[in-house]
This record gives C-alpha cells, structure tokens and sequence, in this order.
C-alpha cells in the first residue's frame, strides 16, 4: 500500500472515531475512545500523526480513568465531542488543515471545553 493511501486509511480511521463519538448512543465515549485509539499505533504506525491521533484519543479517555485527572465522564463527553467535531470540520485533504488540528490539539488551550 502506497504512503498516500495508508494516510487516507489513516484520516477515515479518525472520521469513524469521532462519527462514534457524536453518534453515541448508549455507549460512553471512553469506551468509544479507547476501542479506537490502538489502531492509530498499530495500524497507522507510519502516518505522519498516528502517534498524535493516539495520544489524542488516549488523553480523551484519561479524563475518565487517569487517577490525576479529574475522573469526569462528563469531561470525557465534552471534550470528545469537541475534539471529534473539530475533526469533521476540517478539509481532511489539506496537509495544513491536518497539521493545524494536531497541533492544537497538541497544546492544554484546546483542552478547556466550553460550554
């Protein structure tokens, strides 16, 4: 598999996340969270942010779990909504647009949920 398809792989791997995560149902979103954060290693390992998708993911489901964070599922729900929503507004195909989202994502401002 060429480098260009693996990263589209990649990219609708991320859509179907966060369509679960904005599609819930009954499902908890840090359950949604951690199913789908491993591919980002696994699979997409050679992707230019599988280790940000991964983490991203992964730091969505700490607010619920981690023992220094504030065990809120309601956390878990905020910001996994607006992670996810953020990532479906993107133009998936511009490199930039990508970049920026895992940039800002990368840093504690995109973590204060509003409300």
């Amino acid at each position: 598999m060429s480098s260009a398809e693996l990263e589209a792989r990649f990219r609708a791997a991320m859509s179907a996340v966060a369509e679960a995560v904005l599609n819930r149902g009954a499902r908890r979103t840090y359950d949604i969270v951690m199913d789908g954060a491993g591919q980002f290693i696994d699979e997409y390992f050679d992707c230019a942010h599988s280790g940000a998708a991964y983490r991203l993911w992964m730091e969505i489901g700490d607010l619920a779990d981690d023992p220094r964070g504030p065990l809120s599922e309601r956390m878990t729900d905020e910001i996994g909504r607006k992670a996810a929503s953020e990532w479906l507004a993107i133009d998936q195909s511009s490199p930039l647009a990508v970049d920026a989202y895992f940039a800002r994502w990368g840093w504690p401002e995109a973590w204060r949920a509003k409300g």
